[in-house]
C-alpha cells in the first residue's frame, strides 16, 4: 500500500522534468532558429566567398537548414526519442561522443570538488562548532555566509580574473592545453586545468557544509 504513493510520486516527478525538457528544447530552438545569425554562414565561416551557390545549398541539404523551423524540430526530436543525437557541428563528431569525452573531464572535477567541499567545510565546521561565539567562529561564519550567497559564476569570474589572467599561475580554458592530443596529456597538466574550476566549487560548498555541521554541533 505504501508502494503505490512513492510510484506516483516519482512518475509525477519524472513527467514534470519531462515537460520541462520539452520546453527548454522549444524555447532554445526557436531562439536559434530566429537568430540574425546565419547558421550555413556560421558554419562555413571565411572561406564563405569561396564557396558557390550549388555546394552552399548541399552544405545546407546536408544538415537540414533549408527545411522549415517546425520540421526541423521534429525531426531533430524524432531522432532523439530513437537514441540519435545527431552530430556536432564544431566537432563533426557524434554529440554522445562530445558529450562522453568531456563528461569525463566534468566527473573529475566534480569529485575534487566535493572532496575538497567535504574535509575543509567538515574540519570548519567542528572548529566553529568547538570555539562557539569565539573570534574564530565569528570568522569562520562571515566566511561562510558571505560565499553561500555569493553567485557561483561570480566568485569564478572572480578566481579567473586573479589567477588566469593577473597571476598568470593557472590555465584560462580548457581540461587540457589547447592543441594537445588526449594522448599526450600528462597527468599534471590535466590537474593543473581542473584545479581552479574544482576549487571555485568548493568554495562555495565548504561554506554550506561547515554552516551545517556548526549548527548540528551546538
Amino acid at each position: 500500500m505504501q508502494l503505490r504513493p512513492i510510484l506516483l510520486f516519482a512518475l509525477r516527478k519524472l513527467l514534470r522534468l519531462g515537460l520541462l525538457l520539452l520546453a527548454v528544447a522549444v524555447f532554445t530552438f526557436v531562439l536559434l532558429s530566429l537568430s540574425p545569425i546565419d547558421p550555413l554562414q556560421a558554419y562555413i565561416g571565411a572561406d564563405m566567398m569561396q564557396i558557390g551557390p550549388e555546394q552552399q545549398e548541399l552544405i545546407a541539404e546536408r544538415w537540414g537548414l533549408d527545411q522549415p523551423m517546425i520540421v526541423r524540430f521534429w525531426d531533430w526530436l524524432g531522432q532523439l526519442v530513437q537514441g540519435n543525437w545527431g552530430t556536432s557541428l564544431v566537432f563533426n563528431q557524434p554529440v554522445e561522443a562530445v558529450i562522453a569525452t568531456r563528461f569525463q573531464a566534468s566527473l573529475q572535477m566534480l569529485a575534487i570538488a566535493w572532496l575538497l567541499s567535504g574535509l575543509l567545510g567538515l574540519g570548519l565546521g567542528i572548529v566553529a562548532g568547538a570555539l562557539a561565539g569565539t573570534w574564530c567562529d565569528r570568522a569562520i561564519r562571515l566566511y561562510a555566509y558571505t560565499l553561500a550567497s555569493a553567485p557561483t559564476f561570480w566568485v569564478a569570474l572572480l578566481l579567473l580574473i586573479t589567477f588566469s589572467v593577473s597571476l598568470k599561475v593557472t590555465p584560462i580554458c580548457c581540461a587540457a592545453p589547447p592543441g594537445v592530443l588526449a594522448a599526450d596529456v600528462t597527468l599534471w597538466q590535466h590537474l593543473h586545468h581542473l584545479l581552479l574550476p574544482a576549487i571555485t566549487l568548493s568554495i562555495i560548498g565548504i561554506a554550506n557544509i561547515a554552516l551545517h555541521t556548526r549548527q548540528k554541533l551546538r
